[in-house]
């Protein structure tokens, strides 16, 4: 770009130029007729003045300029048409004389009106060919001069203003899929390109979110929705072998409850999705102890099938955002986890109105059950982030961990 900007630069220098050139010389010959024509005025006062006292014939005014009040009198190389015009002024080219002023007027002498005209000679003191020639040179040397100096700069702010754009393109093609690492340009770019970067910064931010949310949505539901499916396709295959009554409705039950759960994920997933987008529009609520215990059941299962207790302590409901949805697959990731982790005992959850603990009686961090390399507890952990909160693993002295979520 830098180059075609400096040819179209070089291709407008030689067009002024040639305009300056030619304005100069049209000045030029502008100003010689014009001194001319003040000279032949000034000289027709002198020679009426001098016919008037008492001078006749032909009068030399100065060295270039004559005079004459008898047509007779005026050279043959004027013609006829100057000589009797009464009033006229014109240039003639004669070959060999050169440029020729002619002024043609009348005077009143005595009372009689008598013709008066002037004849100048101005090849003589007009600027020669020679001399054009060295001032179209003067010209054409200052033109480049200025053009030199001119395009010195114009490549320079060129490179100033192109060179962030360059940048950002080069930023662009090495990052390539990252869209986590910001764009920058030199602390000296014009303020424009500060606008530019920091727009293509947010919308980078945008794709970011947009592509981890994606790949979020298919690692949760690949994650939160193995069980459910493996639970509907082994009822399914249940219901091949018996046609009891009792062990049919078992099985419908089975996959109710597993569609309801599906149901369920899915809404969870929906909801971040909305919260993400409608995040300062969302109405706060209470997490109740209704709802507490409705996801503790659905894990009383699992705990009843390792002889783990589950017990509730709510000593006050918090204030959250979070849709229902959400809040069963986060303490439902928990609980399982906790549960997972513990051999025998029980796992309790404490809430009140800062926070949200879940309890185990596991072996703690050191060992990979409540280490939090799950991806149950990486989900947790990237919805906490969603809805900005704290969520930390901590060691319980004795034995054991506690899963805690700070609103």
């Amino acid at each position: 770009m830098t180059s075609r900007l400096m040819a179209a630069f070089f291709v407008m220098s030689i067009g002024i130029s040639f305009t300056m050139m030619s304005l100069f010389n049209t000045a030029l010959h502008w100003g010689e007729d014009a001194v001319n024509e003040r000279s032949l005025q000034i000289s027709k006062d002198v020679a009426i003045a001098r016919y008037l006292t008492g001078a006749s014939g032909p009068l030399e005014i100065d060295r270039i300029t004559f005079a004459y009040d008898n047509t007779d009198d005026v050279p043959d190389f004027i013609p006829d048409r100057l000589r009797f015009a009464g009033h006229a002024l014109e240039e003639l080219i004669d070959d060999d004389l050169g440029s020729i002023y002619v002024l043609t007027t009348e005077f009143v002498k005595h009372g009689h009106t008598q013709p008066l005209i002037l004849i100048a000679k101005t090849e003589q003191v007009e600027v020669t060919d020679r001399e054009t020639v060295l001032l179209n040179l003067l010209i054409i040397a200052a033109t480049i001069g200025i053009m030199l100096v001119a395009g010195v700069i114009v490549y320079l702010l060129s490179v100033r203003l192109i060179q962030p754009v360059k940048e950002l393109g080069d930023q662009l093609a090495a990052l390539n899929n990252d869209t986590r690492t910001p764009l920058s340009v030199p602390e000296s770019s014009a303020e424009e390109f500060v606008q530019l970067t920091d727009a293509f910064n947010a919308y980078r931010h945008q794709l970011d979110l947009l592509i981890r949310r994606e790949q979020a949505f298919a690692r949760y539901a690949s994650h939160e929705l193995r069980t459910p499916l493996t639970i509907v396709r082994g009822a399914a295959n249940l219901l091949n072998h018996s046609d009891k009554p009792e062990f049919i409705g078992r099985q419908q039950k089975r996959i109710l409850t597993a569609t309801e759960e599906m149901q369920t994920m899915v809404d969870a997933l929906l909801s971040m999705v909305r919260y993400e987008k409608n995040e300062h529009h969302l109405e706060p609520r209470h997490l109740e102890e209704n709802e507490l215990r409705a996801i503790i059941e659905h894990e009383q299962t699992g705990a009843d099938n390792k002889h783990v207790g589950l017990q509730l302590s709510l000593t006050q409901a918090p204030l959250i955002k979070a849709e229902p949805a959400v809040v069963r697959m986060i303490i439902g990731n928990l609980l399982r986890n906790a549960i997972a982790a513990t051999e025998s005992g029980e796992v309790k959850v404490c809430v009140d109105a800062e926070a949200l603990e879940v309890r185990d009686q596991g072996p703690g961090l050191n060992q990979t059950h409540c280490g939090g390399h799950g991806l149950g507890l990486l989900i947790v952990e990237d919805l906490c982030q969603r809805y900005h909160w704290r969520f930390s693993l901590t060691d319980i002295d004795g034995g054991g961990c506690c899963a805690r979520i700070e609103f």
